[in-house]
């Protein structure tokens, strides 16, 4: 039985794996710890920050002398339509809220005469005019 576990190809590799892994990961623990490597990788990173910048304002460009519109124009009309959305569905509310008072006032017999009126509030100001 110990002569099985010693040629078992699977055991083998699972300890050469073990031991590889721990290698590879101590030379590159100890790689991102010099200086010189950090002090590259920020450069590397500056620049890709840059490059990045400059591709999307040459697309940016680009696509606005073709008057197709670019990602933040799309973005900026989705939170427009939400916008809109969202005050649509405040004006439903509003809506079913009155039509409820209204059912209510039908069933209980009483018009729209007979409801108390809401006073205007009383300023100094004049009340605005609909000129158009």
């Amino acid at each position: 039985m110990s002569e099985d576990q010693k040629l078992d190809p699977v055991r083998l590799w699972r300890e050469w794996f073990v031991k590889s892994e721990k290698s590879w990961s101590d030379a590159l623990t100890e790689m991102m710890g010099d200086e010189h490597f950090t002090n590259g990788m920020g450069r590397y990173m500056q620049e890709a920050f840059h490059t990045h910048r400059m591709f999307s304002e040459g697309m940016a460009q680009y696509l606005a002398n073709l008057n197709i519109p670019s990602r933040a124009d799309i973005l900026d009309m989705s939170d427009r339509l939400a916008h809109v959305e969202d005050t649509l569905n405040q004006i439903q509310v509003e809506l079913r809220e009155q039509r409820a008072q209204l059912t209510k006032l039908a069933s209980s017999g009483a018009t729209v005469a007979d409801t108390p009126r809401k006073r205007p509030t009383r300023s100094r100001k004049p009340a605005p005019t609909n000129d158009s």
